[in-house]
């Protein structure tokens, strides 16, 4: 993985949206693609893997090795331009410490749930402070030239904020995982 939760928070994650065989699911900023091969194999869902930093061809071969490619559709791309025309029509979109990067932005939260099915869910689990820093830490100014994007990261209660204000969710959770420190 690229980033920390592994499997231990992709299962956390697909609980809490009750994913279950023959449904839909967007894997939104998956990496290598191991939360895709991992809810295509361990929950039956058919997922389109979506990331721009990893190839779909590495998360196609990740897919094939685990003899789930028949259930995944890799994708290179940035949701904030969109994908292609008809792969809307989600039962759930699924995010994991791949949020912040894009999805501060009301119009990605406005444009997710267009993709959602009525009735559709949207789960992310996110790096996060537990109240809004003002101002951000000096701890997370500086960091030796590798542009961590700090000041993106925010606490639970302003993401449920922006779910709730920026587009037609109701949201059910927003908290931080129990001894996710």
């Amino acid at each position: 993985c690229m980033a920390p939760g592994g499997l231990l928070l992709a299962n956390m994650m697909a609980e809490q949206l009750s994913v279950g065989p023959g449904e839909r699911v967007l894997d939104l900023g998956c990496g290598r693609g191991r939360s895709s091969v991992f809810l295509a194999s361990r929950y039956g869902v058919e997922v389109v893997s979506l990331d721009l930093w990893v190839s779909a061809a590495e998360r196609r071969q990740s897919a094939l090795l685990a003899s789930v490619g028949g259930r995944i559709t890799p994708l290179q791309g940035d949701i904030a331009r969109g994908l292609p025309a008809g792969l809307g029509d989600f039962d759930a979109i699924f995010c994991m410490q791949s949020f912040h990067c894009f999805g501060s932005k009301a119009s990605v939260v406005r444009y997710l749930a267009s993709l959602l099915r009525p009735e559709g869910r949207i789960c992310i689990a996110q790096g996060c402070f537990r109240e809004e820093p003002d101002p951000l830490p000096a701890l997370f100014q500086e960091t030796d030239g590798w542009r961590a994007e700090y000041e993106k990261y925010h606490s639970p209660r302003w993401w449920g904020n922006q779910f709730q204000t920026a587009g037609p969710f109701d949201v059910e959770v927003a908290r931080e995982v129990p001894d996710g420190d």
